[in-house]
This record gives structure tokens, sequence and C-alpha cells, in this order.
């Protein structure tokens, strides 16, 4: 029921086997307890002209972890971001339209710390939703 957020409340209550009303309740209850965070659309980012995503793993220089994700969160380009385990402390996930938009975009971080970036060549597995 989560892969099509449009479905009407009357549609889910059918499929589910209860009524309109109390579909509505469960629906507001998940909400109001931060199950259900939002709805929204999928973009294809290339279809918008961002040509390249990029994952960029990034490590902080000592006492520039405040200001390296002050920079992650200034920058529009950059869609989410983890912070992580292991050597890299980030890691982060960025659309652009070419090569030197990636290097600006590279170029906001490192003076906070150590960055590598890979280019995304295809994605096998895309984001899942979580089966419940």
């Amino acid at each position: 029921m989560c892969a099509d957020s449009r479905i009407s409340r009357a549609e889910l209550a059918r499929r589910v086997g209860l009524s309109a009303p109390s579909v509505a309740e469960r629906v507001r209850r998940l909400e109001d307890l931060g199950v259900i965070r939002g709805y929204g659309a999928r973009i294809d980012p290339a279809r918008l002209g961002y040509g390249l995503t990029l994952l960029i793993r990034a490590r902080p220089l000592p006492g520039q972890m405040a200001r390296m994700i002050e920079a992650i969160r200034a920058t529009p380009q950059i869609v989410s971001c983890d912070r992580v385990s292991g050597e890299d402390c980030f890691v982060a996930r960025a659309h652009v339209r070419d090569v030197a938009e990636m290097e600006a975009v590279i170029d906001r971080i490192v003076p906070y710390g150590a960055t590598n970036s890979s280019i995304v060549q295809s994605t096998p597995v895309a984001e899942r939703l979580v089966e419940f």
C-alpha cells in the first residue's frame, strides 16, 4: 500500500477490508506518530538536466565537523547525506549538470576536510519502501 500515496482513502479501505473512517483514523494516527513522514513525487533528476549523480564521502579536519555539516546543508545539489561509521564521517548524494558543477560542489566542502567522490554509473536497486 506504500507504493501509491495517491490512492484514495476509500480505495485503501476497500483493499484492506475496513471502513473509510477507520482507515482515515489509522492513517492520521500513523502521521501523528511520525511513521508516515510525508507524501511526495519521485523525480528523475536526469530529465531535469542533472546528468550526473555523485556519491561524496567526506571526513572533516579536526574541529571542522560543524562547518562541514553547514557546508553540506547549504549546498542545494546535495539531496541526502548520512553520517556513517568507518574512515569517512559522511556519505552525501548529489545531482549535478556536469563535471564543472561537480567540481564546484566539492569545492564547497573541501575547505573543511578530505573528500572522495564517485560518479554513479547506474542504480541496480533504487530506493525501496520499507515492507511491513
